[in-house]
């Protein structure tokens, strides 16, 4: 199966929720700590970021279960290191560095730290994550092995069926379900695939599918913003187990529709600025609390929390938004797409009726 479009849309509107969630809660707890009105909604912002990630997960689990099953395992993990590996070990030893320069979290200052982290280690160590949001790109490098591992030895080597290698990719995917409740979303999006592919080809009414979308997004509008929940235990926090269920549920129902391009939603997925968000969503997701830095210092020197919220927000927000895709622009094209073209000749995103990178 080839590039899905839609998803790629989606990828980027899931990118605009972690930098939007991260820009305005860190503007109201820099500068705005204090306001009652602020104070209200600043739960909500940071919830919208968890479901991001969420996004990126089922994205993710959809698309790796195609690459797993189109190359063998030495161009599949070479694609991911090349793929993955540059920027995320660049903006590691960046704060590393930086940290020990300009101390901000001692804790994190530690060369086993490092080590675990390079390794993608901190998940099963308990280690902190060295920068932000590199927590998911450690839960992202483990899915891929466990995945890997259950299609290469139960559908790729079906002829040769090797039972102790199929015992140990279904105790560590076993496992990684088991330890981290937030990896449903990725099982959900390599359950969509094979859904999409081999079981479910027909596709619903366009009027049918649009509605369903519509009442999709205001159960996944409304839930996703009235929790939030640890990834070791997503859907075994007291009192809140069912409104988990129902948004993982709900969530995978959405992006299901998503998949073709015959209704209104799946088409303004298509429009060029969330496309172009798509493309520089890795880039953005590493990025952008670095620029936030710089314009957190701006605003501290400016005393931007003695201005009224409602006149500086727009202007901060805008900033944020100028700094953060401009740098992750540059980035994407020098460190993450640089590396892979170099090695493999081919764009990180292809065209349909390609393989996937």
């Amino acid at each position: 199966m080839g590039f899905n479009r839609p998803l790629h849309g989606l990828r980027g509107v899931a990118s605009l929720m972690v930098f939007f969630a991260h820009i305005s809660y860190g503007y109201y707890d820099h500068f705005y700590h204090q306001n009652a009105t602020m104070a209200s909604v600043a739960a909500y912002f940071a919830n919208f970021g968890t479901f991001g990630v969420e996004l990126f997960f089922i994205i993710s689990g959809y698309v790796i279960t195609s690459s797993c099953l189109n190359y063998p395992p030495r161009e599949f993990f070479g694609r991911r290191f090349w793929r993955l590996y540059p920027l995320f070990a660049m903006f590691t030893l960046l704060y590393f560095v930086l940290n020990h320069f300009y101390p901000q979290d001692p804790g994190r200052g530690h060369l086993a730290s490092l080590v675990s982290n390079l390794l993608f280690l901190d998940i099963f160590l308990g280690t902190v994550p060295l920068t932000p949001n590199a927590w998911s790109i450690s839960f992202e490098v483990w899915y891929y092995v466990a995945t890997y591992m259950l299609v290469y030895s139960v559908i790729r080597r079906a002829d040769r069926f090797n039972p102790f290698l199929a015992v140990a990719a279904i105790a560590f995917a076993g496992f990684m379900v088991a330890a981290f409740d937030i990896t449903v979303y990725f099982v959900g999006g390599a359950f969509l695939f094979f859904i999409n592919s081999r079981i479910m080809r027909d596709r619903f009414e366009m009027h049918a599918k649009t509605l369903a979308v519509t009442a999709v997004l205001i159960v996944v509008s409304v839930i996703a913003t009235l929790w939030d929940f640890p990834p070791k235990t997503y859907l075994e926090v007291p009192g809140t187990e069912l409104a988990g269920l129902a948004l993982v549920v709900s969530t995978l129902f959405l992006v299901m529709l998503l998949l073709h391009e015959d209704n209104i939603y799946s088409r303004l997925l298509l429009s060029r600025p969330l496309r172009f968000m798509g493309t520089i969503s890795y880039s953005l997701y590493l990025t952008h609390p670095y620029t936030y830095l710089v314009i957190r210092q701006i605003g501290y020197k400016i005393k931007l929390g003695s201005y009224p919220w409602f006149v500086t927000f727009p202007v901060y927000l805008l900033a944020n938004m100028i700094l953060a895709l401009t740098a992750s622009w540059i980035i994407h094209k020098v460190v993450e797409v640089g590396p892979y073209r170099l090695i493999y000749n081919s764009r990180i995103y292809r065209q349909p009726d390609t393989k996937m990178a």
